[in-house]
């Protein structure tokens, strides 16, 4: 290999090697030193000749090698590296004690003195054949790695193509459940519907006949004051047929038409086996005096706090010293629950959950990275989920009543409005590594009842 990459004008390994239009390859200064000398001899001359076969080229077709200079460079390396670092000298022995190539300076050197030693392409032989087998070895392991890698992609692929089919089959299913709570939903706006016809039929016919009825009577009345406005003989004339037809007339009382409405929705008992049939826990949050800041006032029955002024109390180890917060009794570990529900007014308050051993006696940003998942209202009247940089909420109207659902597991935090029953933010999956409980800022005068 050396030999190929060897300038037969300079006989050195090329620097930065050239190739001519002939193919002969040569290093760049000293071809380039060949057409000065020979531009010399013939200073007319347009075409120049292979130092090697003589055959004409023009300046222009000279093109460097990358890819040979980089083997070029291996070289080199590979020469100096099979140099004795500490004599110099060619390495043409191998110690089998210290196996180790040496020079023969080495070999009279006190550290090898009594070993076996032998000549490189004796002892090369004996290595080839270990490295051969070993390779051998290596590509059988290189092979089970290839297959095992594969199985894995298999694998991956199989899971992922079951993890779509898993996903469009719990989407379709959904689909189906709100198209049989559409179904359930037209079928008790219709019957409430019928019902509605049928009592204001039977009211509207009442008042009908009412109105039929009065009619007649207002027609006897105005006869009865023009006769008795009248001469004797218009009073008197046709009066037998005018207190027969007095006397025929009977009024009817309306019918009494009950209006209580059959059609009911049983709500809390179809939202109850709900929140059982999905396995969801329908949790009535209480709140916790001993984390409540010395500014909340948390009533008797831990349902309602409200901001004012400093309370007068014990100092506890698990009160908030910073902001006027105040944690729930209620720690979760496992499963899911519906936290709520959440009745707040005032100009600034926060509500969501937190971990149960997030610090009490600082006033750091309120985020997920700091155990936070909650949502703000603002003193400009706006709302913002409390993200590393806080998160916008387009709300439509204020918010008055909210609903928390937290799946532990699979690290689920959202935020509903109770009054438009509307998804109103989820946060990004999350790791829950303590238990979860539900948190709540209150200041600025604002006040939360726990219904």
């Amino acid at each position: 290999m050396r030999e190929e990459v060897t300038c037969p004008i300079c006989l050195e390994l090329m620097t930065k090697p050239v190739s001519i239009d002939c193919g002969h390859i040569y290093c760049q200064s000293c071809i380039l030193e060949n057409l000065e000398n020979q531009q010399q001899k013939s200073p007319s001359q347009e075409n120049y000749h292979c130092p090697v076969c003589r055959a004409q080229f023009q300046r222009e077709s000279i093109r460097p090698i990358k890819q040979l200079e980089s083997i070029i460079d291996t070289i080199k390396k590979m020469e100096q590296e099979l140099l004795c670092e500490k004599h110099q000298e060619k390495l043409f022995l191998f110690c089998e004690d210290d196996v180790q190539l040496i020079c023969s300076y080495c070999e009279r050197t006190p550290q090898h003195k009594g070993h076996t030693t032998v000549l490189v392409a004796d002892a090369c032989q004996s290595y080839k054949e270990t490295y051969q087998n070993t390779l051998a070895y290596l590509r059988e392991q290189e092979e089970q790695y290839k297959k095992w890698q594969m199985d894995i992609r298999e694998e991956i692929e199989d899971f992922q193509a079951d993890i779509q089919c898993k996903e469009e089959f719990i989407k379709s299913r959904f689909k189906l459940f709100h198209m049989i709570l559409h179904m359930e939903e037209k079928s008790y706006l219709w019957r409430l519907e019928n019902e509605k016809e049928q009592v204001l039929k039977r009211l509207q016919d009442s008042e009908a006949q009412l109105e039929k009825q009065s009619q007649e009577l207002n027609k006897l009345i105005l006869e009865l004051e023009r006769k008795c406005q009248g001469s004797a003989q218009e009073l008197l004339q046709d009066a037998k047929d005018t207190l027969d037809r007095i006397s025929a007339m009977k009024l009817n009382a309306p019918e009494d038409v009950s209006l209580e409405i059959h059609t009911m929705l049983d709500a809390d008992r179809i939202f109850s086996e709900l929140t059982k049939l999905f396995e969801t826990d329908y949790v009535d949050v209480t709140l916790d005096p001993d984390t409540a800041h010395s500014d909340l006032l948390v009533e008797k029955n831990k349902m309602k706090v409200t901001c004012g002024r400093p309370q007068v109390k014990p100092d506890t180890p698990t009160g908030f010293k910073d902001l006027p917060c105040v944690l729930g009794c209620e720690a979760f570990t496992s499963g899911k629950h519906f936290l709520g529900l959440f009745e707040i007014s005032g100009s600034l308050w926060d509500v969501g959950v937190c971990l149960e051993n997030v610090s009490r006696d600082n006033d750091k940003t309120r985020d997920p990275e700091s155990g936070f998942w909650a949502i703000r209202h603002c003193e400009d009247e706006n709302y913002v989920a409390l993200m590393s940089t806080l998160t916008p909420l387009n709300m439509q109207q204020p918010l008055h009543c909210i609903g928390v659902f937290l799946d532990y597991e699979a690290g689920l935090v959202s935020f509903y409005d109770l009054l438009t029953i509307s998804h109103i933010f989820t946060f990004p999956k999350a790791s829950f590594p303590e238990p979860v409980r539900p948190y709540f800022c209150i200041s600025g005068g604002s006040c939360l009842c726990i219904n």
